[in-house]
């Protein structure tokens, strides 16, 4: 809800359409939106202000993205060398995932702690903060063999509730836009002004 109150700030009732197209950033926009947050000196309130940024969401990610060494590819002269993951076990990545949840969510600090990547306590804590279950954190890998079929109707159910999740959002930003028409309506004095506000 804040962010949209944002955009209305930011560009009027446009600011609230979905826009057709995904609106693309450039490398250095990108790259000082990383660093300002980086810096500390900036809210993320604040750079989305600053750089324009449509949601937060996107920003997160492209701190991702330059942690992981993807943002500044269009730069590098040199090669990177892919550090190995080390193995993780089952009572670490608890310990690991307890400890950024305890720090509000710092998954660099955590990463730098524990000596893992930012991408992998990331995951873990997304794993943990989705089902609310411990259990999400074991590896798996070779042992869904016998489970395509339930795993695809799994997959269609995520589906589901990703589409109507998004009709919902869909129906209160309408609803939103519409209460921001009316109280807007609410300082006309001329009938005839209405007309302007009603598209």
């Amino acid at each position: 809800m804040s962010n949209w109150i944002r955009q209305f700030l930011l560009s009027g009732l446009l600011g609230l359409l979905r826009p057709k197209h995904n609106h693309r950033y450039s490398l250095q926009t990108k790259l000082k939106a990383v660093e300002a947050y980086r810096s500390g000196k900036y809210s993320s309130p604040e750079i989305l202000n600053q750089y324009n940024i449509r949601n937060a969401s996107q920003l997160s990610q492209w701190i991702i993205q330059y942690n992981m060494g993807k943002l500044d590819v269009a730069y590098a002269t040199r090669k990177r060398v892919r550090k190995m993951g080390r193995k993780v076990s089952f009572d670490e990545k608890k310990e690991i995932v307890q400890w950024t949840l305890d720090h509000q969510r710092n998954y660099q600090a955590a990463a730098e702690k524990y000596n893992v990547s930012y991408q992998r306590v990331y995951s873990w804590v997304h794993k943990y903060s989705n089902s609310q279950d411990w259990q999400a954190l074991r590896d798996n890998r070779g042992r869904n063999k016998g489970k395509e079929a339930s795993s695809e109707v799994e997959r269609l159910r995520q589906r589901v509730r990703e589409l109507e999740r998004e009709k919902r959002e869909r129906e209160v930003e309408i609803n939103f836009a519409k209460k921001l028409i009316e109280i807007h309506n609410r300082g006309v004095q001329r009938p005839d002004d209405i007309k302007r506000f009603r598209k």
